[in-house]
């Protein structure tokens, strides 16, 4: 299938700021995609700034290496490193291209000491033992690097860019290393979540081949420096690093956009175009390509309420998004153009003025897109429904726990029942929810933990999360950063030290700690606590419980299939309304006792607090700090 060039979208000020002083002459840039980024979606970073790049005047070309890289190591081994979830602990893809970016830094053996769940790892992908990873990580990817940056078409670029994120670094760090021994003439620049604040400043103060890092977004600032490189100056730039001056103070952040509708349409050709060289039926299976798109930066809920163990947009949290038409039109231009249906937005969080302008044009036009959304937990039942409507068929809620008192201490702004309520309307308008429950708060308690090992038997037919455990402490946190949190001796997590030379200082170039926090549960609890969710998991996937309630006049019928010994019940009258009332949200006794139907019999607000008791002793209803909400869904579809 053809490819048509996507049309770009109003320029930004900047960029007309350039177009009045156009370049001294047109680069020649690359932007390098590598190792371990997801081989099922393109990058954003790289869609992006090729499109920024060829609006200030100069030609640019993605290479999408971590697909060619997938299709040499097999595309099934690239995934379960890619994708495994103990990553964060022993750094297993950073450390494997360690060796080709430094050379020695600590014995293998010591590492696989420190780490036996690297062996477990590769045994189980390959079959292999310890001596084939050895010479994977010493033979092969140095082998497979060096060919790389051999190849004569570096020489041909006057800029090559690497945008690096949590696993790509020693991947991009060796790349670049080899292409300027080949090379030496390429100016290489380095950005990305990777080289956010101090991170930066210290791999470009300590890595010659690192000519320039860009600290921050690169929308603004990388043509500016492109155009630095082409008219031959050396103009300051906010944000921009530069290896022979890297000893001189950081001339502040790089200037970030404000309008984003300016910015233009992401560039995937290349992208499309590597998938097809390397074999897409080969490499991803039945697996979709999942086009990335940004319709928002920062987190609208983070500028009031930063959440205390996240540390996603640095020092960017400022909350920018695209207009619901803006994001309507770039949308449908990718959809048209590339041969997608399934779309995961990369914002934190869903502009909730979308409601009313991106979700009612789609709902409109009745496409058969797949779309995902980071969202707040806080989605009324009429919202979800909305989201329906529109395709997004899955989202991230941040849903994190079930209990109230954690989620205060999260700064959540979400409760106990707000969160059951997002779970139980997903579920009806079928809508996938990707959420984990996480421990390790200061102040929690055993019994937050105990009342959700209680609470989880009663959601069996909810969509259960993926997993449970203790939070790890990321670099830009409120954690990590406000000292009045009681988090002690925090260090760089250890396997920094089996990946990264000693002339890189740790402390400044980790973005994952090890620590220590007072008044958290225990490693047991949470151990219990994650099995629970296994056999969650599992009757879900296996049993497939419900929970739901047939409306006919003047009663209202409970079928429970959680269990294996189904049940029913029958209400009527005013505690037929009285549940069906407490569905769509929770509700108080007393604005129960308020329902006409309780009030043509006059009901006492005792009388309903009592029937509304009962229901939660039968496991069809669950309360917190006087309210109550029903757990089981309406019998007809939803749609």
């Amino acid at each position: 299938m053809s490819i048509i060039r996507l049309p770009l979208a109003v320029r930004t000020e900047a960029d007309h700021t350039a177009s009045a002083s156009p370049p001294g002459r047109a680069l020649r840039v690359a932007l390098v995609n590598m190792p371990w980024a997801r081989i099922h979606a393109p990058s954003i970073q790289c869609g992006l700034l090729q499109s920024i790049t060829r609006e200030a005047g100069h030609e640019c070309d993605s290479h999408y290496l971590n697909i060619e890289f997938a299709s040499f190591f097999g595309s099934k081994a690239y995934d379960t490193i890619a994708n495994v979830a103990s990553e964060r602990l022993h750094l297993m893809g950073e450390w494997l291209f360690s060796y080709a970016a430094f050379g020695e830094v600590t014995p293998d053996e010591d590492y696989f000491a420190e780490y036996p769940e690297v062996k477990s790892i590769w045994d189980e992908l390959t079959g292999k033992g310890l001596e084939d990873l050895v010479e994977m990580r010493r033979e092969t990817m140095p082998d497979w690097i060096a060919a790389c940056a051999a190849r004569p078409v570096w020489g041909e670029y006057d800029v090559i860019g690497f945008t690096s994120t949590f696993m790509q670094n020693t991947a991009s760090l060796a790349l670049g290393r080899k292409i300027k021994e080949f090379h030496p003439g390429v100016t290489l620049v380095y950005g990305g979540a990777n080289f956010d604040g101090e991170m930066g400043a210290e791999y470009v103060r300590k890595l010659p081949w690192l000519d320039y890092v860009v600290a921050g977004e690169g929308d603004i600032v990388f043509p500016a420096l492109l155009k630095n490189i082409a008219d031959g100056t050396d103009s300051p730039i906010a944000g921009v690093l530069r290896h022979t001056t890297a000893h001189t103070p950081q001339a502040g952040d790089a200037q970030r956009p404000q309008a984003l509708d300016d910015l233009p349409t992401p560039d995937y050709r290349d992208y499309f175009a590597w998938l097809e060289r390397f074999g897409r039926a080969r490499l991803l299976g039945r697996e979709p390509v999942r086009l990335p798109v940004e319709f928002s930066r920062g987190c609208w809920w983070g500028q009031k309420h930063h959440c205390t163990f996240c540390g996603l947009n640095a020092l960017g949290m400022a909350y920018r998004s695209k207009s619901g038409e803006r994001a309507f039109t770039e949308l449908s231009a990718l959809l048209r153009d590339y041969p997608v249906v399934h779309v995961d937005t990369v914002d934190n969080i869903l502009d909730m003025g979308y409601f009313s302008s991106l979700c009612t044009l789609l709902a409109r036009e009745h496409w058969d897109v797949n779309l995902f959304f980071e969202v707040k937990a806080n989605l009324t039942r009429e919202q979800l429904a909305t989201l329906r409507s529109a395709g997004i068929l899955r989202i991230q809620p941040g849903i994190e726990s079930l209990s109230t008192h954690v989620l205060r201490l999260m700064r959540k702004g979400a409760s106990k029942l707000i969160n059951i309520r997002l779970l139980k309307w997903a579920g009806y308008y079928g809508i996938d929810v990707a959420w984990n429950i996480l421990a390790g708060f200061p102040g929690e308690t055993e019994e937050d933990y105990a009342e959700q090992l209680r609470l989880l038997p009663l959601l069996y037919h909810l969509q259960p999360p993926g997993g449970c455990g203790r939070i790890w402490l990321e670099r830009f946190s409120p954690y990590f950063t406000d000292p009045s949190f009681p988090i002690d001796k925090v260090r760089p997590r250890a396997s920094y030290g089996h990946v990264y030379p000693a002339s890189l200082d740790p402390e400044k170039i980790a973005y994952f700690f090890d620590y220590e926090a007072s008044g958290t549960v225990s490693h047991e609890t949470v151990t219990v606590l994650n099995a629970a969710v296994a056999t969650w998991r599992t009757r879900f996937a296996e049993s497939k419980p419900s929970l739901v309630y047939q409306r006919l006049p003047g009663k209202l019928t409970l079928i429970d299939r959680r269990t294996d010994q189904p049940k029913r019940a029958v209400l009527t009258g005013w505690k037929a309304e009285a549940y069906e009332a407490c569905g769509d949200a929770p509700r108080s006794a007393a604005v129960i006792a308020r329902l006409p139907a309780a009030q043509d019999v006059s009901v006492s607000e005792g009388e309903v607090t009592a029937f509304l008791e009962q229901c939660c002793r039968a496991g069809v209803m669950v309360s917190d700090d006087g309210k109550y909400l029903g757990l089981a869904l309406p019998e007809n579809p939803g749609w």
